[in-house]
Formats: structure tokens, C-alpha cells, sequence
């Protein structure tokens, strides 16, 4: 028998696996009227230039999730073939140099950033060179999104919400399918950039965003802490602090050595050493045409190498 000329008499008994990040899923089943056990793997192409022009025009169906800013996530299906799944489109208009280059393909560098080097180099790169957080103030003055808000510390009426309380909201780049799970907590204060700006006094809040958001998600999703990856960003690609909770068995980007320190850690390191991500050495991965890679190797602490292609040609 032809197993591909008789799918018509395909039966699926179970889902085996479905990988959120290679976009593949194999499944059990059999055919009917034979016993013998068959498994299905699927897996999507990559997009290319012809799909995207594809989804990019005048016939494909747009559904608005959000706009906030110069943000907007939309679902759409292409018109050639509305019975597929539709497809999720951010769009960043107008775009800036900075939104270019966080989304462009480029040779890649670690970087040791020490204590010294941060308040000479990387401070004031941070001061003069961030993103925009009108979106994010936005959010936490009920502006934009408020709809999306999942969980805000403020129903608890705590009397410390403005230096502890924090708004847990979808990731843009969350689906929506429980399997994807990817949500943000955002703190309300507006003085602590990054995981360089933690001491020994944002104790209380640190642990007050693991223990109610993950108490939030378990409730809301029913997925408990230890299926959970909470993590925090460093470089993160905005400068107000917040952190990230994805479903364990998701891969979304941004969770490599080089850029995501886990939580729980962060609580662990700051116990045992008030200051110690102002003392610290923290290793992370630059693009080369980040302006911060410039200032480095303006330095001397980086340099720029031979492309790969070159590199293999010797």
C-alpha cells in the first residue's frame, strides 16, 4: 500500500509531538481497515520572498489583536487559501533604524561586560540610544491594551503596589495556543532599566513577580511554576524592567545562554550579594551593527572578524 495515495483513509490516534519553534508536529494513527501502527511528521517551509508578497497584498483578510503606539499584532489569512491557519503579522510602522536592526541577521559577538565597562560604556549607550517606552506607559496607565491585561497586582489593593506591583500581559509574540504560553511582567516603577539596576532592596519585588505571577498563570492557564521558564533579559530590548514567563516546553528566541538568566537565580545571586549585578561580569551576545558593538571596538575590547564565507575560502 501507498501510504500517500490513501490519506483518505487516515485515522490520527494521538499527537506524539508538536515543536512550537521548528514548526512541526508528529502524530499516530493508521489506516482504516490495517492494523499497522503509521507516523505522520509535518513540518512547515520557511518563509521565502514569493510567500510573503503572498500574505502581503490586497486580498489577504486582517484581524486588528493590537495597536498600541507604533505596535500592532494582527492575525491574517491569505485569500488564496483561507482553510489554512492563519498566519500572525507584526508590524512596527513607522520604524526606526533601532527596530531594523534588532530584526536583522547579523554576525554575532560575546561580549564580558564588567562593572567599569557598563558605567563608562554601556550607560550611557543605554541613556542616549533605547526605544521609545510611550507604548509601555501606555499600558501601565490603562491607555492601550487594558483589554489584555491578565493579571494586575492593584485588584490585591497592596499597599506597596507602586514599588512591588507589576501588570502581566501577552507577549506579541504569543499566538495565543496554551503550548506557546509567553507573557510579560511589567513592573510599575519607572527607575530600574535592567538587571543591572537590581540591589538588595528590590528583593520584595522580585519575588513578589514570581510568586504572584506565577500563581496568576496557574490560575488562569493552569500551568504550574515548575512548567514554567521565568527569565530576564540582559541586553534586554527595552530598557524598563520586566520579565518573561514562557511554557518550559515552548522555544520561543531569546532564551540562550548569552541573554536569559533565570529568576530564580537573579533572587539567589542578590541574597548572597546585595550588589552583585553591579559588581558582576555579565556575558552577552552583540550584533555587530549595534551601535553599542561600535563603541566596543572603539575600544579595543572587540574586533570585528572575517565573514565566515571568507574564512572557509583560506
Amino acid at each position: 500500500m501507498d501510504p500517500e495515495q490513501n490519506f483518505d483513509k487516515f485515522c490520527l490516534k494521538r499527537i506524539l509531538m508538536n515543536d512550537t519553534h521548528r514548526k512541526m508536529i508528529a502524530v499516530e494513527g493508521n489506516f482504516e481497515g490495517h492494523t499497522e501502527p503509521v507516523v505522520v511528521v509535518m513540518e512547515k517551509y520557511a518563509f521565502d520572498e514569493a510567500s510573503v508578497l503572498n500574505v502581503c497584498n490586497a486580498q489577504t483578510k486582517f484581524k486588528k489583536n493590537v495597536d498600541n503606539d507604533v505596535y500592532k499584532s494582527l492575525s491574517c489569512v491569505p485569500q488564496y487559501d483561507e482553510n489554512i491557519p492563519s498566519n500572525k503579522m507584526d508590524i512596527i510602522y513607522p520604524a526606526t533604524d533601532k527596530h531594523i536592526l534588532k530584526f536583522s541577521s547579523q554576525p554575532m559577538y560575546f561580549v564580558q561586560e564588567t562593572e567599569e565597562m557598563y558605567q563608562t560604556i554601556t550607560l550611557h549607550h543605554i541613556l542616549n540610544n533605547s526605544f521609545s517606552l510611550q507604548w509601555l506607559y501606555n499600558c501601565l496607565e490603562y491607555k492601550s491594551e487594558k483589554e489584555r491585561i491578565t493579571y494586575d497586582t492593584a485588584s490585591e489593593n497592596q499597599k506597596d503596589d507602586e514599588d512591588n506591583g507589576f501588570l502581566l500581559l501577552p507577549d506579541l509574540k504569543w499566538s495565543g495556543k496554551l503550548n506557546e504560553l509567553y507573557l510579560l511582567a511589567i513592573i510599575k516603577k519607572r527607575n530600574i532599566k535592567s538587571l543591572r539596576d537590581l540591589t538588595i532592596d528590590h528583593l520584595p519585588l522580585l519575588k513578589n513577580i514570581l510568586t504572584k505571577g506565577s500563581a496568576a498563570i496557574y490560575k488562569l492557564y493552569g500551568i504550574q511554576q515548575s512548567q514554567l521558564r521565568i527569565y530576564v533579559h540582559y541586553q534586554p530590548s527595552f530598557y524598563h524592567f520586566h520579565v518573561h514567563f514562557t511554557y518550559l516546553m515552548h522555544v520561543p528566541p531569546g532564551i540562550n545562554v548569552g541573554k536569559a538568566h533565570l529568576l530564580t537565580t537573579i533572587i539567589n545571586n542578590i541574597e548572597m550579594q546585595g550588589n552583585f549585578y553591579q559588581k558582576a561580569t555579565l556575558d552577552y551576545v552583540i550584533k555587530e551593527s549595534d551601535p553599542l558593538f561600535n563603541l566596543f571596538e572603539e575600544k579595543g575590547i572587540l574586533r570585528r572578524a572575517k565573514p565566515i564565507d571568507e574564512i572557509n575560502n583560506v
